[in-house]
């Protein structure tokens, strides 16, 4: 039997391309967490999405169990961010004084808020991470071993993490 040619590809690479195809669906089952993907609120494959994917691969990098979403985190960054966007300042305090804490708990976060990244002008969710990872301050925060909970933020390049534990 002749293999299938299709214009414009030499012979046999339409074969390589279904080859390709194929290993490229099995192995999307590895990315992401338990091969489901990232719950992580927004849309897989956004920035915001990739910050968690890279956070958990950091922390089982360190022997640490991977963070879990939390929507009232995630509400408190995300509304930092647009804050601090929408009125171009840059600081873990809000202009009318609300700590991260005040805000986890304004979003209706029931546990213990535990701390706090932000960063502005990165580009991009691997910048930001590396950004974040090279300062010891905000890489004990990723890698705090109290922390089992997360939930993050960005609007125009503000990037806000907000981490929490909760008890079992």
């Amino acid at each position: 039997m002749k293999p299938t040619r299709v214009a414009g590809y030499p012979a046999g690479m339409t074969l390589r391309l279904a080859l390709a195809l194929v290993v490229s669906l099995l192995a999307l089952p590895a990315c992401g967490d338990g091969g489901s993907g990232p719950d992580c609120g927004g849309e897989e494959g956004s920035e915001v999405c990739e910050v968690f994917r890279l956070v958990n691969v950091e922390r089982r990098a360190a022997g640490l169990e991977s963070y879990a979403w939390d929507s009232h985190l995630a509400t408190a960054a995300q509304r930092h961010a647009v804050d601090m966007a929408d009125n171009d300042y840059f600081s873990h305090t809000s202009q009318d004084g609300r700590s991260f804490v005040d805000r986890a708990g304004e979003a209706g976060y029931d546990a213990s808020p535990r701390g706090e990244n932000i960063a502005q002008g990165y580009r991009n969710a691997a910048a930001v991470m590396e950004g974040w990872m090279s300062s010891d301050g905000h890489r004990a925060n990723i890698l705090a071993e109290g922390s089992n909970e997360i939930g993050i933020g960005l609007r125009d390049f503000y990037w806000v993490q907000v981490f929490g534990t909760r008890r079992e």
